[in-house]
């Protein structure tokens, strides 16, 4: 999956007013506000990666957050959450960034979120863990990263997964995917990129990159979620994993 076929979805006039739309009247979810109220504390240095217009920057500006950095490969999105951000009076920091190169020192931030499983929608398992790799690299020591993602063993997914595996057996698979979990689906403005992982999947990928899972919880089970976010988003996984302080090898 070419990663410019992904950015030239989110780099779309009508895709960057969906998510404005969300950014000012969805706001964070009753689940993100848990465990962002759990993992991370008020004085942290925040990277938030894919922050699309800036539904989560804002939202934990308002938690009472104050030193964050929110990034976004699409130019539209991030000219978005900087002009809303400005009109809500938000001092945050925002500017263009790919996760899988960014362009910050070692060792900088606290906690990193990447929100609305974007993490997932890196193209190809390689790039996912060059970003997982990138991530430990601008955490500080003991530093969390939290992410959502699907769940490729939910039992009601288990028909079109079972599918996907013939289809994938034979090699009559979608030639646009890369590997097993991918999926692109008809979106309302087109055509959308995202892999469904499986637990063990993730716990390689970033147990790989030298980080420690601490936390893996449904959202559902976290809180219940108004109408507007069950509209805006299906369910989902929590993770959270620390910064190991030995290096990897």
């Amino acid at each position: 999956m070419d990663p410019e076929f992904v950015k030239k979805y989110f780099d779309q006039p009508r895709v960057v007013a969906d998510y404005l739309e969300a950014a000012e009247n969805v706001g964070l979810w009753e689940s993100e506000k848990i465990v962002f109220g759990k993992y991370i504390s008020r004085a942290s240095r925040i990277l938030e990666l894919g922050c699309g217009a800036g539904r989560i920057a804002l939202g934990m500006w308002e938690m009472g957050y104050s030193d964050i950095t929110a990034t976004d490969f699409s130019p539209l999105m991030v000219g978005a959450a900087a002009a809303l951000a400005e009109r809500r009076g938000a001092k945050i920091s925002v500017l263009e960034a790919d996760a899988r190169s960014l362009p910050f020192v070692d060792s900088s931030f606290d906690s990193v979120v990447f929100g609305f499983n974007g993490f997932m929608q890196i193209p190809s398992r390689a790039g996912r863990r060059k970003a997982a790799a990138e991530v430990r690299r601008v955490l500080r020591g003991g530093g969390i990263f939290i992410f959502t993602a699907h769940d490729r063993d939910n039992p009601g997914h288990r028909s079109y997964w079972d599918s996907e595996r013939k289809q994938w057996a034979s090699g009559s698979q979608n030639p646009l995917l890369d590997e097993f979990g991918d999926i692109v689906y008809g979106g309302e403005h087109g055509r959308v990129f995202i892999h469904s992982p499986d637990e063990r999947e993730i716990l390689e990928d970033i147990g790989g990159a030298g980080l420690s899972l601490a936390f893996r919880a449904r959202r559902s089970d976290i809180a219940d979620e108004p109408e507007s976010v069950l509209k805006f988003s299906d369910d989902c996984f929590f993770y959270a994993f620390y910064k190991n302080e030995q290096k990897v090898r």
